[in-house]
């Protein structure tokens, strides 16, 4: 069954300072089969807060992405970076199981420090996935823009981990001019074997 979701970060976001009571006003105006949250960094302190209010307004979300800066942690390295970027994840893990997701959208690398240190976030995957399982979610990654290429990524985190899914960003593939791959033989894996799980349809005009 496939479904069309929208992205709560279409609805708040720096614009109306994150507010995410403003879900209760937006939501129900869209004509959409459920919601993906995204969580922002700036909620951490009302976690508790903000998992009651989204638990009362019943939104259908099957999809929740991480916060992003969770990766930015983990490339940088370090026992203390590291421990408080699976903390994080760890919160992120539990509201995606309180509000009924399925499914965890991530950026395995982001920020200025983005893959620069690929072999720190490349032996993380296996902590994180087991994280996420325990909470009965799939964990996606995501081809977030990069100084390498995204796909490149993919690739070798699938010789490494051969069952890994991931989430399809057009935009985020559109930058690195790497939209048409998905129709190129060598790249056929992709979906035959059914590795990429969700996408993410949005316009790049940059």
């Amino acid at each position: 069954m496939h479904r069309i979701l929208s992205s709560t970060g279409a609805l708040i976001g720096r614009p109306n300072n994150r507010d995410y009571r403003l879900l209760a006003r937006y939501c129900p105006q869209l004509a959409c089969d459920g919601f993906e949250f995204i969580l922002y960094d700036s909620w951490y302190e009302e976690i508790d807060q903000l998992t009651a209010f989204l638990k009362k307004q019943k939104l259908p979300v099957p999809v929740m992405h991480c916060e992003k800066t969770i990766a930015e942690r983990i490339a940088a390295g370090g026992e203390a970076e590291s421990g408080e970027a699976f903390r994080r994840f760890e919160i992120n893990c539990r509201l995606a199981e309180e509000i009924g997701a399925d499914r965890l959208v991530l950026h395995l690398w982001n920020g200025p420090i983005s893959d620069t240190r690929f072999e720190n976030n490349l032996s993380a995957y296996p902590i994180l996935r087991e994280t996420a399982e325990r909470h009965g979610l799939t964990l996606l990654v995501e081809n977030v823009v990069c100084r390498q290429d995204p796909m490149s990524h993919w690739v070798e985190l699938y010789h490494h981990y051969p069952d890994i899914s991931f989430v399809f960003d057009t935009k985020m593939a559109d930058f690195h001019r790497q939209l048409d791959l998905l129709y190129q033989p060598e790249y056929e894996w992709l979906w035959r074997e059914n590795h990429i799980r969700h996408y993410h349809v949005n316009d790049y005009g940059g």
